[in-house]
């Protein structure tokens, strides 16, 4: 993919370390829909896709599945396998994971479906799944409902620079592939962080943390004209967007 694509994710993110201590997990409630919805069971393998430092990985654990975690950057997934040994880790990407064909009950993809080429990750996402076998999407996406989360997406050239359209209804992208019984759900919660875990937060943009110095200097100093009028702890709201469906058996 080009610049603005997979390249810039797998740039953006090498940075598992912050990634990890400043990104949200995803609200119980839809971590839990998704779990009954794709039915996971402690005899059931899912496959995390893109999994990052494995966030969302993390919250699957306690229900017991075998879960294994592909994902393409280094330093996410040094993250990912000492915080998580249970899990398998493999070096993978949306198009070309290394798994046999039929070995997965359920595939999930956490804040990275944006990313793939979704004709083709879908076709292999497709192929790593028993017949009738589970996808799931969730995305975090900030509430610029509210006047400071926009005033701070402005700051951060949010409006400008995004990597996809934000609030973007993936169904009939998942329906184009091969897959069935799309269902979409959202949820809300508040991530609660100090003014310099926010400042984190910021930086672990894609886009950001791969700027130039002097511009992402400009623009921390536009956020931090931003933060400095909130409370020292901050409650950012997130609206959560899950969705599930079923692959078409062929």
């Amino acid at each position: 993919m080009t610049r603005d694509g997979s390249d810039l994710g797998a740039a953006g993110f090498s940075d598992g370390g912050r990634y990890q201590s400043a990104r949200p997990d995803y609200p119980s409630e839809a971590v839990a829909y998704l779990v009954a919805t794709l039915r996971i069971t402690e005899q059931s393998h899912v496959v995390d896709l893109g999994a990052g430092t494995g966030i969302f990985t993390g919250q699957l654990v306690p229900y017991g599945p075998r879960i294994t975690a592909v994902e393409p950057a280094a330093g996410m997934r040094a993250v990912l396998a000492a915080r998580l040994p249970s899990v398998e880790v493999l070096e993978g990407r949306d198009v070309d994971m290394p798994l046999v064909s039929g070995s997965a009950d359920c595939v999930v993809v956490a804040q990275a479906f944006h990313w793939f080429d979704a004709p083709r990750a879908l076709r292999e996402i497709h192929r790593v799944l028993v017949e009738g076998g589970g996808l799931g999407l969730i995305w975090n996406e900030r509430d610029e409902s509210i006047g400071w989360v926009a005033e701070l997406g402005r700051a951060m050239r949010w409006p400008q620079m995004q990597p996809y359209d934000v609030g973007m209804d993936f169904t009939r992208v998942i329906e184009s592939g091969p897959f069935e019984g799309v269902e979409r759900r959202t949820f809300r919660f508040r991530q609660v962080l100090s003014h310099d875990l926010l400042f984190q937060r910021v930086l672990s943009t894609s886009y950001i943390a791969v700027m130039e110095d002097g511009e992402r200097d400009a623009l921390m100093a536009d956020v931090a004209d931003v933060v400095r009028r909130l409370p020292s702890e901050v409650e950012l709201p997130y609206i959560t967007t899950a969705y599930r469906a079923t692959a078409i058996i062929t």
